[in-house]
C-alpha cells in the first residue's frame, strides 16, 4: 500500500506530522535499480567508502528503494539503526515491503531539508549519494546534516563528475554554506562519481578522529 509522501512512516506503520518544502524531484524505481547502475555503482562499493561499524546511526537521505540499505543494515548489526528518507512514499513503501519489520529502520517520507523530528547530534554519519542534484533545498539539507551528526560526524556526498560544481551547486552558494557551517571538505574521485566527505564539527583531542580518513 503507497505511503502517504506528505508524512513520516515508524517501524509500526503508524504516520506523523512533518513541514514540507518545495517538492524535491522523483525517480522512477527501474532508474534507481538499473542493472547500469549496478554495474557503473555498485551499492557494496559506496558502502564500503562509508564504512558503516556495528552500533552507528546511519541517515540515507534519497533512500528511495533502498539501494545501500541491506548493505548498512548487515554492518551495522543488531545495536545499530538506519533512518531511510525520502520525498517519494511509494518508494520508500516498495523497499519496506521487501523486508521483514525490522525496528533499526525508520522511514522518513518528505524533504531531507526538513528532519526535525530526528534528534541533534545522535547520527554517526549520512550518505547523500546522487541525491544533491534533485533537492529543491540543498542549504537546508546540509543545514539538517550538521544538525544531526554528533562531534566528528561526517556525510559521505556523491555526485556526477561531468560538469559538477562543489556538491551540485553553484560556488558562490558553496562559499555561503561553508561560511555557516565551516565542513572539512575532503574529496575522492572514484571514475565518473566525485566522493566528497564533509566532516562536522571536529572532535577535542580526547575523541579519536572518524575512521578511514
Amino acid at each position: 500500500m503507497p505511503v502517504d509522501a506528505s508524512r513520516p512512516v515508524m517501524p509500526d506503520g503508524s504516520l506523523q506530522s512533518l513541514p514540507m518544502v518545495r517538492p524535491d524531484k522523483m525517480c522512477r524505481p527501474e532508474l534507481l535499480t538499473h542493472p547500469l547502475r549496478r554495474w557503473l555503482a555498485p551499492a557494496r562499493r559506496e558502502v564500503d567508502l562509508l564504512d558503516p561499524q556495528p552500533g552507528e546511526r546511519i541517515v540515507d537521505l534519497g533512500a528511495s528503494v533502498g539501494y545501500f540499505d541491506d548493505e548498512i543494515l548487515e554492518r551495522i548489526g543488531p545495536t545499530g539503526s538506519l533512518d531511510l528518507v525520502d520525498i517519494d512514499g511509494e518508494n520508500l513503501a516498495l523497499y519496506r515491503s521487501r523486508r521483514s519489520p525490522d525496528l533499526r529502520v525508520r522511514y522518513w517520507t518528505t524533504s531531507a531539508a526538513h528532519l526535525d523530528a530526528i534528534p541533534t547530534g545522535e547520527v554517526d554519519q549520512v550518505l547523500a549519494s546522487l541525491v544533491l542534484c534533485c533537492l529543491g533545498d540543498k542549504e537546508g539539507t546540509l543545514e539538517q546534516a550538521w544538525r544531526l551528526l554528533r562531534p566528528g560526524g561526517r556525510i559521505l556526498v556523491t555526485y556526477p563528475r561531468l560538469g559538477a560544481g562543489p556538491l551540485r551547486m553553484r560556488r558562490s552558494r558553496w562559499a555561503s554554506l561553508m561560511a555557516r557551517h565551516p565542513w572539512q571538505a575532503r574529496p575522492v574521485v572514484r571514475g565518473w562519481l566525485v566522493h566528497r566527505w564533509l566532516l562536522e564539527k571536529p572532535p577535542s583531542p580526547s575523541v579519536a578522529p572518524p575512521k578511514g580518513l
